[in-house]
């Protein structure tokens, strides 16, 4: 890659789970196993996922990798613009892909991480507006609440 190019931002499409490695040099990182383990988890994944998961993916290409070994990665990634967190409340810490903004909805009982569809969110999105002049820029934060197997109920509602 040209050196003008370790500024783009970070698009995990562009990236096979295989190419970590070069992702990870393309970014300016020290290329290590445990940074490619972690790296490629998150590219197999592709979507939200918590630290333990993370860990647990991590260590099927790294074994023995310990989860204070992903956080200190996940936080590089973080700061070369690889990856990004997600705050959601009192539960585990989330990461996911750099360039993700999607909405995310948290089971308090489970842990279950769902996305939240597009259309759903720019409802919500275009109803604050209306009501309060407020543009919610949703991405960063994940809801809170109950899945439908923790509910009970049959049918989610973004089924």
């Amino acid at each position: 890659m040209k050196s003008d190019e370790k500024t783009k931002a970070f698009d995990g499409g562009d990236w096979a789970p295989e190419q970590a490695a070069d992702a990870l040099r393309a970014h300016g990182c020290r290329v290590t196993q445990p940074r490619i383990a972690v790296l490629r988890a998150l590219l197999e994944h592709g979507g939200t996922i918590d630290a333990a998961e993370l860990t647990e993916r991590a260590q099927r290409t790294q074994p023995g990798i310990h989860e204070a070994t992903v956080y200190r990665t996940v936080k590089v990634l973080t700061e070369v613009g690889i990856a990004s967190h997600v705050h959601a409340g009192h539960g585990p810490s989330l990461v996911r892909l750099a360039g993700s903004d999607q909405l995310v909805a948290v089971c308090q009982d489970c842990g279950v991480i769902s996305p939240v569809p597009g259309e759903a969110v720019d409802e919500l999105v275009a109803s604050v507006s209306a009501a309060t002049g407020f543009v919610l820029e949703p991405g960063h934060f994940a809801l809170e609440g109950v899945c439908a197997t923790c509910s009970g109920d049959p049918t989610p509602p973004f089924a």
